[in-house]
């Protein structure tokens, strides 16, 4: 009897055991955590406000398994449909630009593997700040841009190699003939920043870390790495220019020209809408401009189907463009051609007009998104060759996007620029310049009393004038029996004044101030040997 007892006794305790374990394993599977929590209760209007989400849970795919959707309703009752991404470890993000004042709410939904880990709201308020918004296609003019503040934005581009060790972003060569040669990212963009350049290019697998091994799978470490990337280049003052795909070289060979036409390309269609689900979500913030490709050629059908998909997603609905550009496509919105020449100095001027009506013709804004020379990064005139490119871009509403180089290339086709302490000198005097030109002006004829020696561009708005003169007939000889006409507008009110002034491109420096009337002026043009700029303003 006592054996039989102790048998019975054994038993139970193993079923109650077993027991116990089948408990502690099913508590153990459905004791996923999710914890949630946001970057400030106040947030600076156009500022960054991101919700975290720490979730505990074992995922084949981070990037995939989970996901959150999140509502954002502004003040005026708007919404915003904004995807989260997985950003490290057990953390999960939310990145959203508030662009009106006052109290925004929101609510979320969170998934694992398509079960709903968690659902909640909030709020926060978003304040008055000094930033200027997203950069927006100017309305009355389709070639310009301006900052949702209505403020004119008017690009010089910049574009470099850009590498990692893991998550750490890699020096970049900033001048093979100057020290120091190698800077951190942070002093690149400063550097760079402080001459001017207002859009920086960046595109994965151009030059460029990867930012994923396949469609499939992201790289963890290189997208932290672009985070900082982006947020240094926008504290720096920067605007964005981010391509998705790059060249591409994962989804066929560089060379072969993309098709989703078939079915059985359905399946890398969709890897590719994921992922940039993924760009968008986690770097929307930072971007004003979608690039699809780099130097690649696609058909009509994928263009347009990345292309509505991006629009599908962004929150934001930033212009689209592609490389190789198609202006001719309805839903691309900006022509980003690429343009290496190392043309005669001379004529650099009449090159860049001559390209410009070119690429104005599909009445669309023109983002130059690679500039640079031929056959050579450096030349002893290339860096006056930028300068005369430059001004005259910014007065045929054309932008440049330079390809930086900053040790010795050469390349019979596409050279890259050297950007040293001259030409980053010539940036600056350019934007201050561009400073005084409000978002209205427009082109206009400048009539130059010896267009057989100096062409001459003008742009004019209600209250401001400006006209650059280029002496192409030779760049040894001063020249100074030159006359130019052009109507001069209003003062911005009765009692201003108007005042004229002669500014050597080259400097900043003026050389000449005088007063002058509104209507229609002659004016006699400063000696000058190579170029020269004219601003009329009100004081």
């Amino acid at each position: 009897m006592g054996n039989k007892s102790t048998r019975k006794s054994f038993i139970f305790t193993c079923v109650v055991l077993s027991y116990m374990l089948m408990m502690l394993s099913c508590a153990s599977r459905h004791a996923l955590v999710v914890e949630e929590y946001h970057s400030a209760p106040t947030i600076p209007r156009y500022d960054i406000f991101e919700l975290f989400f720490e979730h505990n849970g074992t995922y084949e795919n981070n990037f995939d398994d989970v996901a959150i959707n999140v509502v954002f309703t502004s003040p005026s009752g708007i919404q915003y449909d904004v995807k989260g991404f997985y950003y490290a470890d057990d953390l999960w993000k939310v990145r959203f630009r508030p662009d009106e004042i006052g109290r925004w709410t929101y609510v979320y939904a969170m998934t694992g593997k398509g079960e709903l880990l968690k659902r909640g709201d909030g709020f926060f308020e978003c304040t008055i700040s000094g930033y200027e918004g997203p950069v927006l296609r100017n309305p009355e003019n389709p070639y310009r841009f301006v900052f949702a503040s209505g403020k004119p934005y008017y690009p010089v581009g910049l574009q470099d190699c850009f590498y990692a060790d893991g998550s750490r972003l890699l020096d970049i060569p900033l001048d093979e003939l100057h020290e120091p040669k190698l800077v951190s990212a942070d002093k690149f963009l400063f550097i760079y920043g402080q001459a001017g350049f207002n859009l920086l290019r960046f595109s994965q697998k151009n030059c460029s870390y990867d930012l994923y091994d396949d469609l499939a799978h992201f790289r963890e470490d290189k997208s932290i790495a672009t985070d900082y990337l982006l947020s240094s280049a926008r504290r720096q003052g920067f605007r964005i220019m981010f391509g998705f795909f790059g060249f591409h070289d994962t989804r066929l060979n560089v060379w072969e020209e993309l098709n989703v036409i078939t079915a059985d390309d359905h399946e890398t269609v969709d890897k590719e809408k994921r992922f940039i689900d993924y760009c968008i979500a986690r770097w929307g913030v930072y971007v004003d401009f979608w690039e699809l490709l780099n130097e690649r050629d696609a058909t009509d059908e994928w263009t347009t189907v990345m292309a509505d998909h991006v629009r599908s997603v962004d929150p934001y609905q930033k212009p689209i463009s592609t490389s190789w550009e198609r202006p001719d496509l309805p839903v691309i919105d900006i022509n980003s051609p690429h343009w290496y020449e190392s043309e005669n100095i001379l004529q650099s001027d009449f090159r860049v007009q001559q390209l410009a009506a070119l690429w104005k013709k599909s009445g669309k804004p023109v983002i130059v998104s690679e500039q640079g020379n031929s056959g050579s990064n450096w030349d002893p005139l290339s860096g006056e060759r930028m300068r005369i490119r430059t001004w005259t871009a910014l007065f045929q509403e054309t932008s440049f996007v330079f390809w930086h180089t900053g040790i010795v290339y050469k390349n019979d086709e596409a050279a890259n620029i050297y950007i040293g302490p001259e030409e980053r000198g010539y940036i600056r005097v350019l934007q201050n310049f561009s400073s005084k030109l409000d978002s209205e002006v427009r082109m206009v004829p400048v009539e130059v009393s010896s267009p057989d020696r100096v062409r001459a561009y003008g742009l004019e708005s209600n209250s401001v004038a400006a006209a650059y003169l280029h002496h192409f007939e030779d760049h040894d000889s001063l020249i100074n029996d030159i006359k130019i006409t052009l109507d001069i507008p209003s003062a911005d009110n009765a009692n201003d004044e108007l005042i004229l002034e002669w500014i050597d491109p080259s400097t900043g420096n003026v050389l000449s101030s005088v007063y002058v009337q509104s209507g229609l002026q002659t004016l006699d043009v400063p000696a000058f040997s190579i170029d020269l700029a004219l601003l009329i303003t009100s004081l």
